[in-house]
């Protein structure tokens, strides 16, 4: 029988030894159980064998076999090798070295960079303002580089000619060309120099920067700017020392608040028309905002996450007790406000008050005229006042101005001006009775 091709694919019941054909599952078992036999055979030694290794291993009565067995398992554990000492071997402290090398190179490019201060000082100090006294004082503090001999620019090695010129580091005196300059922005310069300094916004055009600034090469800036960054870090506020700050300043807004708050109340229960209602109202509500910021912001700091028992979680308790007494005593203990009524009553009175006044200066000054003699006053009166009164009049032009000026101070919640104002308003409207009495007598 020649062998099948093993390219070919057979399809059937096949047999796995000899690949026949058997047409059937039960053909195929006859013929694999009777010719077969010894492979068979083979095969059920096999198992027998595994299966008696597993029954021994299981059951432990080979004790050889089981050791070898738990040898071949803990080859590589601890269990195997008996625990032994480790000794340990010889060893060598590298940090004297590191830091003998890591101080060296702080002290280098502190010194460097302190040099670079000084020089930077003098540089920003008396600076003139004409740009050839300007180069002059330059050259004086820091002495340029006899470029003669330089033919390449150090930093990118692009040689000079007419139309990349030469130009010199103002801390340095060093060799550069434009495009490898960098410019420092004098109020920039100062700020380092003088942290005390208010520093002022730094231009963003390009070419106000060059003109207004020191021309440095890359690696004096990298040092200026290094030391501004450690300056920033210093002198950076954290993040509750911006919410005190703030707290701070809603403090101080609600102490003048508070007595303006007052002064109106008291005006209101003196029955002036300084004031109204809704004026104070609009204050007591602004009052209650700023209570309501000053409360939170005290939350804020005192939820901060800190260790217990330490010096700044007792600060921060304190801050927020302060602030706690501080809106008990100063915001929520305002005095009550009159009712509309009782404000009406008030200034009915003092209406009253004021009729009663006006009519003891008429009667006033009419005796008066009646001592000076009825012919002669009466044609005084006659002469120098002019009964007749309209909308022309320069006294009302003016208090119809001062009432506009006053509207729109309410309106910005400026109770300040709206004092001053009303009085300007009082003396106006008092002039401008004497001036109608005047002319009624």
């Amino acid at each position: 029988m020649a062998a099948p091709n093993e390219d070919e694919i057979l399809e059937g019941f096949l047999c796995p030894i000899c690949k026949a054909d058997l047409k059937s599952a039960s053909q195929l078992t006859n013929h694999f159980e009777s010719l077969h036999q010894e492979e068979q055979d083979v095969l059920k030694s096999l198992k027998d064998i595994f299966g008696k290794a597993k029954k021994i291993i299981l059951n432990n009565e080979d004790s050889d076999l089981k050791e070898t067995f738990d040898r071949a398992l803990k080859f590589n554990s601890q269990e195997y090798y008996p625990s032994e000492e480790q000794v340990i071997g010889v060893s060598r402290c590298s940090t004297d070295y590191f830091k003998g090398v890591r101080s060296a190179r702080l002290e280098r490019y502190a010194t460097e960079t302190n040099k670079l201060l000084i020089r930077l000082d003098k540089l920003v100090c008396n600076m003139p303002s004409e740009p050839n006294q300007r180069k002059v004082h330059e050259q004086e503090v820091v002495p340029w580089l006899d470029g003669s001999s330089v033919k390449l620019c150090p930093n990118c090695a692009k040689a000079f000619n007419l139309t990349r010129r030469k130009h010199h580091c103002r801390l340095c005196g060093s060799i550069l060309c434009h495009d490898c300059s960098v410019f420092l922005d004098i109020n920039v310069a100062k700020s380092i120099v003088d942290p005390s300094l208010p520093q002022a916004l730094t231009q963003s055009d390009q070419e106000v920067t060059e003109k207004n600034g020191l021309r440095l090469c890359e690696h004096c800036f990298n040092l200026i700017e290094l030391r501004k960054q450690i300056q920033d870090s210093r002198n950076a506020k954290t993040v509750l020392v911006t919410a005190y700050e703030q707290m701070r300043s809603l403090m101080d807004q609600a102490r003048p608040a508070v007595a303006m708050y007052e002064k109106m109340c008291q005006s209101l229960f003196d029955g002036e028309t300084t004031y109204n209602l809704s004026d104070v109202n609009a204050l007591r509500g602004r009052i209650g905002k700023l209570a309501e910021g000053i409360d939170l912001l005290s939350k804020q700091i005192a939820s901060f996450p800190v260790d217990p028992g330490t010096r700044q979680a007792k600060l921060q308790n304190s801050i927020r007790q302060a602030a706690a007494h501080f809106i008990k005593e100063e915001l929520l203990s305002l005095r009550k406000l009159p009712t509309e009524a009782q404000i009406d009553e008030v200034r009915r009175e003092r209406y009253e008050r004021a009729q009663k006044q006006v009519q003891m200066e008429r009667e006033r000054m009419e005796r008066e005229r009646d001592w000076r003699g009825e012919e002669a006053g009466a044609s005084g009166s006659r002469v120098d006042n002019n009964p007749e009164v309209d909308d022309n009049n320069p006294l009302i032009e003016q208090m119809n101005i001062i009432r506009g000026y006053i509207k729109e101070a309410r309106k910005e919640l400026k109770f300040e001006e709206v004092a001053i104002l009303e009085a300007n308003l009082k003396e106006l409207k008092k002039e401008y009775q004497l001036q109608m009495l005047s002319n009624k007598s």
